[in-house]
């Protein structure tokens, strides 16, 4: 996802670095998906005339990826950092490259090829939610 955006002549530089490895140069063109999330308390009710009187505790993000294809072993490695129950990510947000601490509750990928021992999986697909 690096090159010239559709807006400037200008090199960007996207980043997905989780538990210090790398995975920048795997993530689909359009493969990123952010947002922002936001925490209420359970202060936060309507009135009986439908207005909402609102208790804002915190903003978290949400992130989604989809990644091109990739070795068995390389996968092995992404499911292994993303399987903690915590773990740090630099990752491309909206307002520049972040880093912060998420938890991935799922995590998906598809076989395509089978040569030998080697294997290739693609459509790999996942959310990292922040803590």
């Amino acid at each position: 996802m690096g090159g010239c955006c559709r807006f400037c002549n200008s090199y960007l530089r996207f980043s997905l670095v989780i538990n210090g490895h790398d995975y920048s140069r795997y993530v689909e063109s359009r493969g990123f998906g952010w947002s922002r999330e936001d925490l209420d308390s359970e202060k936060t009710t309507r009135t009986k005339d439908g207005k909402l009187r609102r208790y804002k505790i915190g903003t978290k993000r949400k992130l989604s990826y989809t990644l091109m294809n990739m070795s068995q072993e390389l996968l092995a490695q992404l499911d292994d950092d993303l399987s903690a129950p915590t773990f740090s990510a630099q990752y491309q947000d909206l307002h520049g490259v972040m880093t912060r601490t998420f938890y991935c509750s799922s995590f998906s990928a598809n076989l395509d090829q089978v040569h030998g021992d080697a294997a290739v999986w693609e459509g790999a697909a996942f959310n990292m939610i922040e803590v």
